[in-house]
């Protein structure tokens, strides 16, 4: 039990080892567990770099047109309607580049795989915050506003700052219509359902011909 613990730096004599004995075995549990903590942590690290991207923009960005304001005066919170303006924001930041690639796609040129990647990316990015919305700084709440101010970029740190799901405003007006039209369906059908279903036979012959059934 204690060999599938071992790391493979940690096995003797590993470069004598017969292809099918067990110490190869051993070797090979190792080397696949090694993989697995490495692929973990790539994916933890890359999760957490992104989300760090994603904060530092927003640390950036939210006071935009008041870098001159001092800086006591700067707005402490913003209500949800701001924050899902700056949503906006944040989602059309790479449309310069998006634009770029698509032009140079219109004029019948190879894409680059890292652009082609972009594109995908950026697009997939989109559509998930209208659909589920996307993960931002709660800047609704002071406590946030202040430490993501104070906040230097440290991953380690990255906890301090608060995150809330939350929707682009442009996607507000669509919603509401939906939801309209959805009362409007609701509201027919809920007609539709008073309408008198009591006719006898003799009344539904006399309205399909005009005949007086005696």
């Amino acid at each position: 039990p204690n060999n599938k613990r071992k790391r493979v730096s940690k096995i003797k004599d590993k470069e004598k080892a017969h292809p099918y004995s067990r110490k190869a075995r051993q070797i090979n549990r190792a080397m696949h567990k090694e993989t697995s903590i490495a692929k973990a942590k790539s994916e933890r690290i890359n999760a957490a770099l992104g989300r760090g991207q994603k904060i530092v923009w927003f640390r950036d960005n939210m006071d935009k047109g008041e870098e001159e304001v001092d800086a006591k005066l700067r707005k402490k919170m913003w209500t949800m309607v701001e924050l899902r303006q700056l949503v906006d924001v944040y989602l059309t930041r790479n449309d310069e580049d998006v634009e770029t690639i698509l032009a140079k796609k219109d004029e019948g040129k190879n894409l680059l795989q890292k652009e082609s990647l972009f594109l995908q990316l950026t697009d997939s990015e989109v559509k998930e915050a209208k659909l589920a919305g996307v993960e931002v700084p709660d800047l609704t709440n002071g406590a946030v506003v202040k430490a993501l101010r104070a906040w230097d970029g440290d991953l380690n740190s990255i906890t301090t700052i608060k995150l809330i799901t939350c929707k682009p405003a442009s996607i507000i007006p669509m919603e509401e219509e939906a939801k309209k039209n959805s009362r409007r369906g609701e509201g027919a059908s809920a007609k539709a359902d008073k309408i008198p279903q009591l006719l006898t036979e003799q009344q539904a012959i006399e309205v399909a011909t005009g005949m007086v059934v005696n």
